[in-house]
C-alpha cells in the first residue's frame, strides 16, 4: 500500500478555507445575526405586548364585576365616557382600560389604542390606517386569534400587535345592548367590539447590530487566520513524521495479513457474494487452486446437507452491515466435507456503504467428530442403562415375589422372618434403583412417554402426599396445603408430576430435623402454575445448589446425615419439569435455613 502525500498539499487545503470557506462564513454571518436579533426584538416585543394587555383586561374585569356595580347600588353617579369633562360621571369599563393603558405607558416607546370598525359616539370621527383596518377585519373572523406585523412609522421600525376585545361577560353584553348610543342592540357573549393594539418600537439603533456583526465576524476572521498559521507550522512537523512512519505501514501491515494467513482460512468475496481472495489456507482445504476458486460463488465448495436456512440468515445479517458467526458443513474438491466456523465481516466505505465481505474461518472438523462420537457414546450409555435395567427387573421381581410368599409362611420364627424381610426390602429398594434409572434413561433418550390431560390439583397433591406421608409421621414433620381449592383444574401429565413432587417432598421430609414443618402453596401467575415447595431444613450451601440437577451427584447434607439416594431423583424431577413440561424450576437455599422450590409450568 502506498501514500502520495502530494495529491493534496497543504497550501491547496489553505486557498480552499480562505477562498471558499471563510466567504461564506462571513457573508452568512454578516446576513444572519441581524435577522435573528430582529427576530428576537419581534418576539420580545410581542410577549411585552401579551403581558400588557392581559394587565389592563383584569383590571377592566375587575372594575366592571367589582366597582360599577356598587357605584350603582349605592350613588347616582351615572356611568359614560364623558367623566373627564362632568363631575357626576364615572367611566365606563373601555374608558377605564383606555386610560389605564396611557397610564401604564407613559413615558416610554410603547403607544395603546383601542379603535373599532362600529361608530361609537366617542370615536366616531377616526380614521383606521391600513394596518388598523385589517387588523379589524382579521379580529371579526379570527376572535381567539393575535395579528402582529412590523412596519416603519415616522422613521422608526415598530411592531404592532392588534388584540381582538370580546364581550366576555354578561353585564357587558347588557350594558352594551341596553346604552342609547350603542350602534346595535343584538349583542351576545364572545361578540368583537374592537380591537387594542400595542405599538413597540424595535431596537432603534440598527446600526448596532451591524456594529456588533462587523466586530464578530472581524474576530472570527482573525481567529482563522491564527489557526491557519498554527495548522501550517504544525502540520509542517507532522508531515516529516508521518512520511517516515507511512514507510514502514505497508511492512506492518503486510506481517499482519501474514499473521491472519498463518492461522486463518482467510477469503473475500464481492457483494454479490463472488470470491475475489482466497489465502494459502483456503486452497489447501477446499483441494481447489486459486484460479478455479477466483470469480466463483462461495456456493462452490456448499456441503448439500448444510441447512438453507442458515445461508439465510447468513445474508440477513451481512446484508445489513452486520458480522454473522457460525458453524458451516463444507465440501472439498474429491467430495469429502469437512467443518469450519466462519466470521464474516461487513466491509464498509467512507459512507457506509458495504464494498465487500471479509471471512475468517477456522477448521473445526476433529471438534465436530468427537463432538459426534461422543452423542454416540452418549447414546450407547442410554441403551446400556435401559438394557440393564430391564435386564435386572426379571430376577428382582422375581426375589421380591418369592420373598413375599416366604413371609406369608405361619411356621417361621423371629430370625427366619428378619431374614426374609431384609430381603424383600433390599430387593424393593434394589427395584426402585433401576426404576430410577431406567426413568433417567427414557427422558435422556426421548423415549419417555409424555400424556398430558386435565385434571384437579387438590386430590392430585393429597395423593402426592400419601406416598411420603409415613416418612414424615416418623420425623413428626406436618405438611401444610396453602393456596388450593377445590375447583383448580392443571393441564399436565399427572403422573409425571406427580414423581417430580414426590421426588421435592422425600428430600424435604428426608433433610428436615423431627418436629419440622412443609409448606406447600399454588398459585396462578399470569396463565402460569405456580407451586411452591418450603421446608425449614438444613438446607444448602453454593456448591451443592449448583450441582444439584445434575445427575449421580449428593450434596454435603446427603453425606452429613448419610441419606440414602442414587443422586438421580432431582435429575429427573428437573428434566420432567423443564423438558417434558416446557416449565421451569428455581431453588433457593441457605445453610441451616431451609429450601424452597418453586416450579412453574
Amino acid at each position: 500500500m502506498k501514500y502520495d502525500l502530494t495529491r493534496f498539499t497543504l497550501k491547496q487545503g489553505v486557498i480552499i478555507v480562505l477562498s471558499v470557506l471563510l466567504p461564506i462564513l462571513v457573508l452568512g454571518l454578516y446576513f444572519m445575526i441581524p435577522h435573528f436579533t430582529n427576530e428576537q426584538l419581534k418576539k420580545d416585543a410581542l410577549d411585552d405586548s401579551k403581558r400588557l394587555v392581559t394587565y389592563v383586561k383584569l383590571f377592566r374585569s375587575y372594575y366592571a364585576k367589582d366597582i360599577l356595580p356598587k357605584i350603582k347600588k349605592h350613588t347616582s353617579l351615572d356611568v359614560n365616557f364623558d367623566h373627564k369633562t362632568d363631575d357626576n360621571t364615572v367611566p365606563l369599563p373601555a374608558t377605564v382600560l383606555h386610560d389605564m393603558s396611557a397610564l401604564f405607558t407613559q413615558d416610554t416607546d410603547v403607544f395603546v389604542q383601542m379603535y373599532s370598525e362600529f361608530p361609537f359616539p366617542n370615536r366616531a370621527l377616526r380614521v383606521l390606517d391600513s394596518f388598523q383596518k385589517e387588523a379589524t377585519v382579521f379580529a371579526n373572523k379570527n376572535p381567539n386569534k393575535i395579528y402582529s406585523k412590523e412596519e416603519i412609522i415616522d422613521g422608526q421600525k415598530v411592531f404592532r400587535t392588534a388584540f381582538p376585545d370580546t364581550l366576555s361577560a354578561a353585564s357587558c353584553v347588557s350594558c352594551h345592548n341596553s346604552r342609547p348610543d350603542t350602534p346595535k342592540n343584538d349583542w351576545k357573549l364572545g361578540d368583537v367590539r374592537g380591537v387594542i393594539e400595542i405599538t413597540i418600537p424595535l431596537d432603534k439603533s440598527t446600526s448596532v447590530i451591524s456594529k456588533l456583526s462587523y466586530y464578530i465576524i472581524t474576530y472570527i476572521v482573525s481567529i482563522i487566520m491564527l489557526f491557519g498559521i498554527y495548522y501550517y507550522l504544525k502540520t509542517r512537523a507532522l508531515k516529516r513524521k508521518l512520511e517516515g512512519e507511512f514507510k514502514n505501514t505497508d511492512k506492518i501491515l503486510s506481517e499482519y495479513k501474514r499473521a491472519v494467513d498463518m492461522g486463518s482460512i482467510v477469503s473475500k468475496a464481492d457483494t454479490s457474494g463472488n470470491i475475489t481472495y482466497v489465502n494459502d489456507a483456503f486452497v489447501e482445504i477446499t483441494g481447489y487452486n486459486k484460479a478455479e476458486l477466483i470469480g466463483m460463488p462461495h456456493s462452490l465448495i456448499r456441503h448439500p446437507d448444510t441447512p438453507k436456512e442458515i445461508f439465510k440468515d447468513m445474508w440477513s445479517n451481512i446484508k445489513n452491515s452486520k458480522v454473522w458467526s457460525g458453524t458451516i458443513k463444507n465440501m472439498k474438491k474429491d467430495g469429502s466435507d469437512y467443518y469450519v466456523h466462519a466470521t464474516i465481516v461487513p466491509i464498509l466505505d467512507e459512507h457506509d456503504n458495504i464494498v465487500e465481505f471479509l471471512a475468517i474461518r477456522y477448521d473445526v472438523t476433529n471438534l465436530h467428530t468427537a463432538l459426534n462420537l461422543a452423542k454416540v457414546a452418549e447414546k450407547t450409555k442410554g441403551e446400556f442403562l435401559a438394557n440393564m435395567s430391564h435386564e435386572l427387573r426379571t430376577p428382582l421381581n422375581a426375589i421380591i415375589g418369592f420373598s413375599q410368599i416366604l413371609n406369608m409362611k405361619k411356621d417361621l420364627d423371629e430370625k427366619q422372618k428378619s431374614y426374609i424381610d431384609k430381603i424383600q426390602l433390599s430387593g424393593q429398594n434394589l427395584l426402585t434403583l433401576v426404576n430410577t434409572i431406567l426413568d433417567f434413561s427414557k427422558i435422556d433418550n426421548n423415549e419417555m412417554e409424555f400424556q398430558p390431560s386435565k385434571f384437579n390439583i387438590l386430590p392430585f397433591m393429597n395423593e402426592t402426599i400419601v406416598m411420603i406421608e409415613s416418612q414424615a409421621v416418623n420425623k413428626n414433620i406436618s405438611i401444610n396445603i396453602n393456596g388450593i381449592e377445590s375447583n383448580m383444574d392443571i393441564f399436565a401429565d399427572p403422573q409425571l408430576l406427580k414423581q417430580a413432587f414426590t421426588n421435592i417432598l422425600s428430600n424435604a421430609v428426608k433433610f428436615t430435623n423431627e418436629n419440622g414443618e412443609i409448606n406447600i402453596s399454588y398459585e396462578l401467575l399470569n396463565n402460569k402454575n405456580v407451586f411452591i415447595f418450603s421446608d425449614n431444613g438444613v438446607g444448602m450451601n453454593k456448591v451443592d445448589l449448583d450441582n444439584l440437577f445434575k445427575p449421580f451427584k449428593q450434596g454435603s447434607s446427603a453425606r452429613k446425615t448419610q441419606a440414602q439416594g442414587t443422586g438421580l431423583g432431582l435429575a429427573i424431577t428437573h428434566k420432567i419439569i423443564t423438558v417434558l413440561h416446557s416449565g421451569n424450576i428455581d431453588v433457593k437455599s441457605n445453610e441451616g435455613d431451609g429450601t424452597t422450590f418453586v416450579i412453574t409450568i
